[in-house]
């Protein structure tokens, strides 16, 4: 850890304990040598000690003493915090399961050091809503990590301040004026979702991996409300942006060390990933997205826009001349575009691939559905977004999928954009804050058993949906999830369409998906194969 950021407030004559020669040479007989020298600490030096060994071990001691000792005020956390690296060490196994041993011991409230960056992790929902909704104009920023800068001052997912303001407004308002949460999505939407059961259906049974055809169809939804138009699930080039993207998504947990370890980019090679993100965001840009704005650009005019683009490119010339000019640009619509795939096609189809997995593990939770779906809505039509109301059991499966598989367990990183006393701790300004969801969506006293995957829990005993604030899988307060009511709808209808088409089932070979996933940014289920066995 970087001890300059540590010792601001600290004074060292008072806190720096003495340190004794016994600390660091023991002998059974007094040396009969006087004691010759005495440091500025008060050490007492024995002649025989190499000095130049003296000093590193007392750097190395001072140091890690510092770097251990956390400013006044700050919440607690492990006490070991090696030099430069903080407790990056202790961060080998599942986050999850290390961030609930810290909770019982240091409480709601604790911190670590991932680097020399403080971070604060928020646990259970009452400290979570406590800071994300009450005290929303501190907790709302995006942490400033100077190495990953050039892709996150763009855009709404990493900005902060009157940009991120500016991007969601507009964005939000682009969405809804293409029927976000409306049923002219809802049409657009199960147009797709024929195609994607017709792709099912060609395997004709037969054991398949979901995982591509499934974010192939789910980023076709983003491709037709950005660009105005949807790909061909063969389509070789539309192929490669989905497996940059999961690839992607896949590098982003390893890469995360470097933002809190900046030197470690001149490492040769590409061991943590980062050259590989860069190179896929660069390609998604410069082969898929430009190209649609240019074109966009060229065939403009006046005319009822008819996608994303087209509308901002509108309101670009709308505020040509207004102050909010300075965020609603060119440059902050790639940006946009690529924050629009990223969020609403790996956590959609992961949300699909994980509910698939559990059938197979759960086949009475399946059945039930089936049957709902088949009193309700029978198989002489399509479900709709109207029979949702009706569809209780499955709305309840949905909502059990979301808070079991906790595919974000951690949210999007937060920065507190002033120093704030808080829950009985000072914490600094810019602090990166991390909200633990999956400490929310997993807590016994909320659930009874967590552990345990049981849609019934969301159904009361008369037979109505059950529902708790504390399901916050999208996690809440200004940055709660921008297509939150997209992804809702799509699930719906995507799983209703698929139970009334087909019958999961695992391979002949019996073998089930694991239920460990791939823990990222999102925790993705391994690859994993089932067959869609059509019903009669």
């Amino acid at each position: 850890m970087i001890c300059g950021e540590l010792m601001d407030g600290i004074n060292i004559a008072d806190d720096v304990p003495v340190i004794t020669a016994e600390l660091l040479y023991t002998s059974h007989e007094s040396s009969p040598k006087t004691l010759k020298s005495r440091t500025m600490l008060g050490t007492e030096l024995l002649p025989e000690f190499p000095s130049v060994l003296l000093f590193v071990l007392l750097a190395f001691y001072s140091l890690w003493w510092l770097s251990t000792r956390r400013p006044v005020g700050v919440p607690p956390g492990p006490g070991l915090a090696l030099p430069v690296l903080g407790h990056l060490h202790l961060l080998r196994s599942d986050l999850r399961e290390i961030f609930a041993a810290w909770r019982r011991q240091y409480g709601d409230v604790f911190s670590l050091y991932m680097g020399s960056r403080l971070v604060v992790v928020l646990n259970g929902y009452n400290i979570i809503k406590d800071a994300l909704i009450k005290h929303a104009d501190i907790f709302s920023d995006r942490p400033c990590i100077d190495f990953f800068e050039s892709i996150h001052s763009k855009g709404i997912l990493n900005s902060s301040g009157p940009l991120w303001k500016a991007q969601r407004k507009t964005t939000l308002e682009i969405l809804r004026e293409f029927g976000m949460g409306k049923n002219i999505l809802a049409e657009k939407i199960h147009e797709e979702v024929k195609q994607y059961l017709k792709a099912l259906a060609e395997k004709k049974g037969q054991p398949q991996d979901i995982t591509q055809t499934t974010e192939i169809t789910v980023s076709n939804n983003i491709c037709s409300i950005v660009f105005g138009k949807r790909f061909h699930y063969e389509d070789p080039v539309f192929k490669r942006y989905m497996e940059a993207i999961e690839e992607t998504v896949l590098a982003i947990g390893a890469a995360s060390l470097v933002r809190h370890l900046g030197d470690l980019r001149f490492i040769p090679g590409d061991p943590f990933g980062v050259k590989k993100i860069f190179e896929h965001l660069t390609m998604v840009l410069n082969t898929l997205v430009k190209p649609f704005i240019d074109q966009h650009i060229q065939d403009y005019d006046e005319k009822p826009v008819h996608d994303f683009i087209s509308a901002y490119l509108r309101e670009i010339r709308q505020v040509q001349n207004k102050p909010s000019a300075e965020f609603i640009n060119e440059v902050n619509l790639q940006k946009v575009i690529i924050d629009l795939f990223a969020a609403g096609t790996e956590t959609t189809s992961t949300t699909i691939r994980w509910t698939i997995a559990y059938f197979l593990h759960h086949p009475e939770v399946q059945d039930k559905c089936y049957e709902e779906i088949h009193r309700v809505i029978g198989t002489e039509r399509a479900p709709s977004i109207q029979d949702r109301p009706d569809l209780l059991y499955l709305e309840a499966t949905m909502w059990e999928v979301m808070r079991y598989s906790s595919i974000v367990p951690f949210s999007a990183p937060h920065s507190t954009a002033c120093d704030v006393e808080f829950s009985g701790y000072n914490i600094p300004k810019g602090t990166l804050i991390m909200p633990n969801l999956y400490s929310v969506l997993h807590a016994p006293e909320t659930w009874g058993d967590p552990e345990n995957f049981r849609p019934e829990r969301f159904i009361g005993e008369d037979g109505k949906l059950l529902r708790f604030e504390e399901l916050i899988p999208f996690s809440i307060g200004r940055r709660v999830c921008l297509g939150e009511a997209l992804a809702r709808m799509e699930l719906f209808l995507y799983l209703a369409s698929m139970i009334q088409r087909f019958r999961f089932l695992p391979p002949e070979t019996g073998e089930l998906p694991s239920l460990k996933g791939n823990l990222g940014v999102v925790d993705v289920p391994k690859h994993y194969k089932v067959r869609a066995v059509p019903r009669e």
